[in-house]
């Protein structure tokens, strides 16, 4: 992956904080991270109609087509919703922690000490749905609402349609 500065690298920070990549040597590159929030925006999309995408450069960018942004840009991507890409993007992460971590569910105990590798299986598990769950309070998935139309056959009849506008 070839990595370029764009204008995510003010969230890479924020993700690095929420998912506690904050030690001295720290676990994920900030390629790794840029990418998780690249894919989170496309991830996002349907959520809140394509309001942003991602341009051929990888650069994420306001859709012209979306009407109810709040502030004008710059910035592209406005504050109110950082959080909801930073949540995607660790959901993302996460999620493959989950899957790459299934196989470590190694137990030992002894006199004086025991591990159980499942308990930290279920610290990431609670952990994730605490992200999934925070993102539906945040932007919830709608169901198609219904829409009001003619009947094709009964063009132009008022009788049939002059209550409807």
């Amino acid at each position: 992956m070839a990595y370029t500065v764009s204008n995510l690298e003010p969230l890479i920070n924020f993700l690095r904080l929420h998912i506690g990549d904050t030690g001295t040597s720290p676990t994920y590159s900030d390629e790794i991270l840029h990418e998780s929030l690249r894919y989170s925006i496309v991830s996002l999309g349907k959520r809140w109609n394509n309001k942003y995408y991602i341009d051929n450069n990888g650069v994420a960018q306001r859709n012209g087509n979306y009407s109810y942004f709040n502030f004008a840009s710059p910035p592209v991507i406005e504050r109110s919703d950082h959080r909801p890409i930073i949540l995607q993007a660790s959901i993302i992460i996460k999620s493959g922690q989950a899957h790459s971590g299934s196989g470590d569910a190694i137990s030992f105990r002894d006199d004086e000490f025991s591990y159980d590798a499942r308990d930290i299986t279920r610290q990431r598990t609670a952990s994730l749905e605490r992200d999934i769950a925070e993102l539906e309070r945040l932007l919830p998935i709608k169901l198609a609402g219904a829409k009001k139309r003619r009947l094709i056959g009964y063009k132009n009849v008022s009788a049939e349609y002059s209550d409807w506008d």
